[in-house]
């Protein structure tokens, strides 16, 4: 109870937090404003069907004369009731699972990802030389009294506690709603969060870099010292960006098809990263990676949540010369 009486008693947390949860809840209204009805469903199997028997039994059907609806919104009702994800004991132990399968994944990259996974390090080691250089120019050139205020807005994005509470109203929400999407959303992007920032301490202690702030003033390159399985230095990578990218990564795919979320999503995730180094609590390199963190672990949480049995099933029913019935078609 304390620790609640705290946190509300510092404003930015309230006011990023009735900013969190106005921008969940306008996501859950645009999602919820058109649910796929059964009739809609059996009217979807009906039409994206490319039997081509099936095909030429529909040109002998009388034209229908009713508007034709946007089958395209349908199609992603569908795919959510299809794709639902239920706060159970499946899902926690699923999540353990899952842990499993992404700290492997780099068994089975192909070229593609290594080629990623290569321009990821680059960029990293190419920001680590400038960290210093950049960490300078902005405390000096740029931070002032509306960066720091920027800042207080939106670091809170990237506080775990702050997170948590704004995902678990927003799954609330979802649920007495009815809201298929909106607690499918909220589970991947708590799952997503909670791996994430594993692996984020995982490589905090691991490498042991000092903070900005931290760092020895008296050392050119004290921003290339890595102490190594330090509690005191946990700078590298940035927490705070690696949750924010991991929650924007999941919103932006699971709301692909509403206007300006995406822009959204990465844009306060940004806004957060940057928040860090204009308070040197990061170096650019920290957030470059932790950026990085949490958008691929969230895309590999992704395409494993939609791979999953059940996810690609349509039923249709289909009629040939050798009879009729009802086909189950799976995608993989």
């Amino acid at each position: 109870m304390s620790y609640i009486i705290k946190f509300i008693e510092n404003t930015r947390n309230v006011v990023g937090l009735a900013f969190f949860l106005f921008f969940f809840m306008m996501m859950g209204g645009w999602s919820h404003a058109d649910e796929l009805t059964e009739s809609e469903f059996f009217e979807n199997s009906f039409e994206e069907k490319k039997d081509p028997f099936y095909s030429k039994v529909n040109e002998l059907n009388p034209v229908d004369s009713r508007p034709q609806t946007s089958f395209p919104s349908k199609q992603e009702k569908l795919r959510v009731s299809q794709n639902k994800i239920e706060l159970d004991r499946d899902y926690f132990k699923g999540i353990f699972s899952d842990i499993v399968y992404t700290a492997s994944s780099p068994l089975i990259w192909d070229r593609s990802d290594w080629i990623t996974a290569g321009w990821v390090a680059a960029g990293t080691g190419m920001l680590m030389v400038l960290d210093d250089e950049i960490n300078y120019t902005i405390q000096k050139d740029i931070r002032g009294s509306t960066s720091d205020v920027m800042a207080d807005i939106f670091e809170p994005f990237g506080n775990g506690a702050f997170t948590f509470t704004g995902l678990a109203a927003f799954y609330i929400f979802g649920h007495f709603n009815e809201n298929e999407k909106a607690t499918r959303t909220t589970l991947i992007a708590t799952e997503s969060f909670l791996i994430t920032s594993l692996y984020t301490t995982v490589l905090k202690y691991s490498f042991g870099r000092a903070r900005p702030h931290n760092a020895d003033t008296n050392h050119d390159d004290s921003h290339m010292h890595f102490d190594g399985f330090s509690i005191k230095n946990n700078s590298f990578p940035s927490g705070h960006t690696s949750t924010a990218f991991a929650i924007a990564t999941v919103v932006a795919n699971e709301y692909e098809e509403t206007p300006y979320i995406k822009p959204i999503s990465y844009g306060l995730a940004t806004l957060t990263g940057l928040s860090r180094i204009n308070n040197q609590k990061h170096w650019a390199s920290d957030i470059f990676i932790g950026a990085a963190l949490g958008y691929f672990t969230s895309k590999t949480l992704l395409r494993l949540h939609n791979n999953k049995k059940g996810q690609h099933f349509t039923i249709y029913p289909r009629a040939d010369s050798r009879g009729g019935g009802i086909v189950l078609s799976k995608n993989f």
